[in-house]
């Protein structure tokens, strides 16, 4: 992988980390039963961030990274398919 490729896949992850770090705020005034969707949802990003960090380190392969960006994008797309505060928040696609 070329340095501009490692530099933008290094920003795909920055820019996920600004997502969630934009969302803690939010999630704390949320009450305590309605908050368990929104921190699921933000742990899924937090883990692709770091997936991305990883494809950035060539530690896996692009294929691989596109493997666990469907498999983010399945989990997201289940929580959102649960009433509560995720699918208000989470855009659908």
């Amino acid at each position: 992988m070329g340095a501009r490729r490692r530099q933008a896949v290094a920003r795909e992850a920055d820019f996920l980390d600004g997502l969630v770090d934009a969302q803690l705020g939010f999630i704390g005034q949320l009450p305590m039963h309605r908050r368990e969707e929104l921190a699921q949802a933000l742990a899924v990003l937090v883990m692709l961030a770091q997936d991305h960090r990883y494809r950035a380190r060539g530690w896996i392969s692009r294929r691989e990274l596109r493997h666990r960006i469907d498999r983010a994008l399945a989990g997201l797309d289940a929580l959102i398919g649960v009433p509560g505060t995720t699918a208000t928040v989470l855009p659908q696609r």
